[in-house]
């Protein structure tokens, strides 16, 4: 119940102060007089009955007033509760003069005093005047009809009736008098409070406002001050304006500077950020930061006022000076160093950056000040970069590193870098310095001897396996020679002519064997010895060139050629590139099996990074894929009863790599293989 009761007499809170303020005088005005009618008419009715009728309907209309504007209160609507309070209040004390004794009557005398206080203290003094004024002609009509017997008062109230409701309007004013002087003391006290404040503030900071006057002629005239003046300038105010006021304590340097910034106040523009020296009154130099605004006479089309603020930035400004002392002594020991070399901070943002580093940046050096990584590099290196940075920072430890760089004008090249933590007094991290050296040619020389050397070492490797494989396959004919000269020597002192002859042939057959094996070895050992000069050619006409190599054997097996149109050119020797694709045709057509439509399909592909892939496709008996690589080994035949040393493929394998491609095949047992390969274009 007490909260209920709390929530309709308490009135509602809003951010503006004033309207705050406002609502809870409203809210009183009106509880207050949706009580009194009731009372009024309760007297009325029992001391003056003939009455009753007027008084019932003044308390009906006031009830209803009084209940709508609580309602509108409640609803927050104040500036119409507010309107509808003062303009009902009035019209309910002039009806009630019109229908009672006019000017004689207690609704004039004592009513519209009243709505006068109520519309000060709701409204303003400007509302107030215009109830005054209405008030006073409502008086002159009603008093100037009735002098002219047109207007005859209703009737006059008793003594006792008046004084009733004095009893109740003298304390209404009494409340309203109350909450004025409340406000007033509240306003006060807020003031005294923001007064104090404000002297706190003034004491601990080094900012003054201030306010001119412009004359006619262009002077200038300092007429008020706030804040920190004395303390900034040693000077009281009339001291300062009695020694000439500004311009008088401006550095004769600033001059030429603070009568541009007046130019610009006279043309009607601010000044914002505008360092000037000045003396004070101790003779020392302050540097001060001038934010002045113009007061523009419309009507005179003049500056007639300025009004602005002044701070003390001394403190910056040396700081700002030993800060580029600094950075020009950074500059010079970091331009003495050959190598790109650069400060930052912790955030990443450069401090200072030698020529090196603004040569490699394509930047200047005051573009590149205050920048990022990402200002300045592609996104990709500056991400490496800033992590590089953030290590440093975190792990307190200097690093090393070598990494690509890319300079404006795309060239890539290897640098050698050296990034360490910058400390102070108190060990903390406060930015990184970093050197970094192009290395690109001693990195290339290393690149390429680890190239040599894995090269040396797959040399070795692949020595190792040839000479395993020459030793094992050459000895098996010399074994058989031998074997077969022992049978010789028994059959020809047995005088078996018949015997003589058949190991002279497996004996010759041996010899020829082990030439085929020498010649092929020897073929082997010329790739990447003896090259052709190498030239541009269309993969197709290399292709027909293979296929006319191999033109007898293809028609002998009835072997269909499908050699597919392709614009892809390829580059190197064009003599062991044909001897690729006539090896690989002629590994298709000795597999081919019982196939009853043989074909071999030659063509090229593009990958996805838009290099061509050739493939050689034959629909064969396949190969099983524990032997994909297996094939491209020395002397490796799956068949033995295949022609040949086995030596084919890795020929060509030989012939690719040397061209910096590399060979793979795809297969599976009854459904045929297709070799791919891919050569270095360049």
């Amino acid at each position: 119940m007490l909260s209920f009761a709390k929530d309709i007499f308490t009135p509602p809170v809003f951010e503006d102060e004033e309207k705050t303020r406002q609502a809870y005088f409203l809210n009183i005005i009106a509880w207050t007089l949706f009580f009194v009618p009731p009372i009024y008419f309760i007297y009325i009715l029992v001391m003056v009955p003939p009455e009753s009728a007027r008084a019932q309907i003044q308390m009906a209309f006031a009830g209803l007033i009084n209940i709508s504007i609580l309602y509108l209160i409640r609803k927050k609507h104040i500036q119409t509760a507010t309107l509808l309070q003062i303009s009902m209040l009035w019209i309910f004390f002039t009806m009630s003069a019109l229908t009672g004794a006019g000017v004689h009557g207690e609704s004039y005398l004592l009513g519209y005093p009243l709505v006068i206080m109520i519309a000060g203290i709701l409204k303003n003094k400007r509302v107030a005047i215009s109830i005054t004024v209405t008030s006073l002609l409502s008086g002159w009509g009603m008093a100037y009809t009735q002098s002219r017997g047109l207007f005859l008062p209703a009737h006059t109230s008793s003594s006792m009736t008046a004084w009733v409701i004095s009893l109740i309007l003298f304390p209404m004013g009494t409340i309203l008098q109350t909450l004025a002087t409340r406000n007033l003391q509240n306003a006060l006290q807020r003031a005294n409070h923001s007064e104090e404040r404000y002297k706190l503030i003034s004491a601990v900071s080094s900012d003054y406002t201030f306010a001119s006057e412009v004359e006619r002629n262009g002077n200038v005239k300092l007429v008020w001050v706030a804040g920190a003046f004395e303390k900034m300038t040693g000077f009281t105010f009339d001291e300062y304006v009695a020694t000439g006021g500004w311009l008088a304590h401006v550095h004769p340097h600033d001059l030429e500077k603070d009568a541009h910034d007046m130019e610009k106040l006279f043309n009607k523009q601010s000044v914002i950020n505008s360092d000037i020296r000045t003396f004070t009154k101790g003779g020392e130099i302050r540097w001060e930061r001038i934010f002045a605004h113009p007061v523009w006479d419309e009507k005179e089309n003049r500056l007639t006022g300025i009004i602005g603020a002044v701070q003390d930035v001394t403190a910056q400004k040396q700081s700002e000076e030993i800060l580029k002392e600094t950075l020009l002594r950074q500059t010079a020991i970091l331009n003495s160093i050959p190598d790109m070399a650069w400060l930052k901070s912790n955030d990443g943002l450069y401090v200072a950056v030698n020529e090196q580093f603004s040569k490699s940046a394509g930047m200047d050096i005051e573009d590149i000040i205050g920048k990022t990584d990402f200002d300045i590099w592609e996104e990709k290196f500056a991400r490496i970069y800033r992590q590089d940075d953030i290590e440093v920072v975190e792990s307190g430890q200097r690093k090393h590193l070598e990494e690509i760089q890319r300079d404006k004008q795309g060239r890539e090249y290897w640098v050698e870098t050296f990034k360490t933590p910058i400390l102070n007094e108190k060990e903390k991290v406060i930015g990184t310095v970093g050197i970094a050296r192009e290395i690109t040619e001693r990195k290339k020389a290393e690149i390429e001897r680890e190239t040599l050397i894995s090269e040396l070492e797959k040399k070795n490797a692949e020595l190792e396996r040839y000479t395993y494989t020459v030793s094992h396959d050459l000895k098996s004919p010399l074994v058989t020679i031998r074997g077969f000269l022992g049978y010789l020597e028994k059959d020809a002192l047995a005088g078996n002519m018949q015997k003589v002859r058949e190991d002279v042939g497996r004996i010759e057959n041996a010899t020829k064997k082990m030439q085929a094996l020498l010649n092929d070895l020897l073929e082997l050992s010329r790739i990447g010895r003896l090259m052709n000069q190498p030239s541009e050619a269309l993969f197709t006409d290399i292709v027909r060139d293979a296929v006319e190599l191999a033109r007898g054997q293809l028609e002998a097996k009835s072997l269909t050629i499908e050699i597919q149109d392709s614009s892809a050119k390829v580059f190197g020797d064009r003599m062991r590139l044909t001897e690729v694709i006539q090896n690989l045709v002629d590994n298709a057509v000795k597999f081919m099996g019982d196939q009853p439509s043989p074909k071999i399909t030659i063509g090229a592909v593009k990958a996805e990074t838009n290099e061509p892939i050739f493939f050689v496709r034959d629909n064969g008996i396949g190969i099983e894929k524990q032997y994909h690589e297996r094939i491209f080994t020395l002397f490796n035949k799956l068949h033995p009863e295949t022609e040949g040393t086995g030596i084919g493929l890795t020929i060509v394998k030989r012939i690719v790599e040397v061209h910096k491609g590399r060979i793979w095949l795809e297969s599976e047992p009854g459904k045929g293989t297709t070799f791919y390969f891919t050569l270095n274009q360049t």
